[in-house]
């Protein structure tokens, strides 16, 4: 088994969610990352950065290797270092509600590295939480 820790449409409630880790049980806590939370232009999910020191909330999950290998596919992460990869797997700290850090997991970090991609990014999300913009803009909507 292996933890990994997720901010966009892998967190509960979202549609990859129940894809990919519902019926696993895989939910662990809510926990944070640093960075900064980005739309992608055209995309029904978000993209994170390493800059900055918001604190992104997301979650843990606790999956097995077959579901791993199904979001890394999802998430279009082809290998380390891969330029096409969507998103990097990076391991980060990450840290409960009182910032301090709890652990270091692989994190999907959106994939700046390449040119076609960076252009995409959109505007930050300045709530630093993936589900609360979805349900407001749905609202709005």
């Amino acid at each position: 088994m292996e933890r990994i820790f997720v901010y966009g449409t892998l967190r509960k409630g979202m549609y990859n969610y129940d894809l990919y880790l519902k019926k696993e049980n895989s939910f662990l806590q809510y926990a944070y990352v640093k960075g900064t939370l980005y739309t992608i232009q055209s995309k029904k999910y978000p993209a994170l950065l390493l800059e900055g020191d918001s604190m992104i909330i997301g979650e843990i999950h606790e999956v097995n290797q077959d579901v791993l290998q199904r979001v890394d596919e999802m998430e279009e992460y082809f290998g380390d270092g891969c330029i096409d990869n969507e998103y990097n797997k990076v391991i980060c700290d990450i840290y409960d509600d009182k910032q301090i850090v709890i652990d270091r997991l692989p994190v999907y970090v959106y994939n700046t590295n390449n040119v076609e991609k960076a252009k995409l990014l959109g505007e930050e999300i300045v709530s630093h939480d993936y589900v609360q913009y979805i349900k407001e803009k749905n609202n709005m909507g």
